[in-house]
């Protein structure tokens, strides 16, 4: 019997896992700068108000950003469900995205 060797070959290409890994190390360096920044406006007495609306920008962003993987990841799992569980997917998707909207919205107001 011959040896059947079976090789892979590496993709290029969209990974979620690979997303998954940078989007923890950006978001992650990202909140301690701004953490940061917003502990010394606070024990050194500042009363930069740019400090505070940059970090409540930036933990907005990091939260949308972080959305995606959970959204992908029950992609999977919604479109494997009935057409009754897809349709509620993608309802409260749209609630998901729509409180992420307002949320920005009010930082703006």
């Amino acid at each position: 019997m011959a040896n059947r060797r079976t090789s892979r070959s590496s993709s290029s290409g969209f990974s979620l896992n690979k997303f998954s890994f940078w989007l923890i190390i950006v978001i992650g360096a990202t909140m301690a700068i701004i953490g940061t920044l917003n502990w010394m406006n606070n024990a050194f007495g500042w009363s930069w108000t740019w400090i505070r609306s940059l970090t409540s920008w930036v933990q907005s962003i990091c939260f949308i950003l972080g959305m995606f993987v959970p959204v992908a990841l029950s992609y999977r799992v919604a479109r494997n469900k009935g057409t009754g569980w897809f349709i509620v997917w993608i309802i409260f998707v749209v609630l998901v995205v729509y409180g992420l909207i307002t949320n920005l919205l009010g930082l703006i107001l």
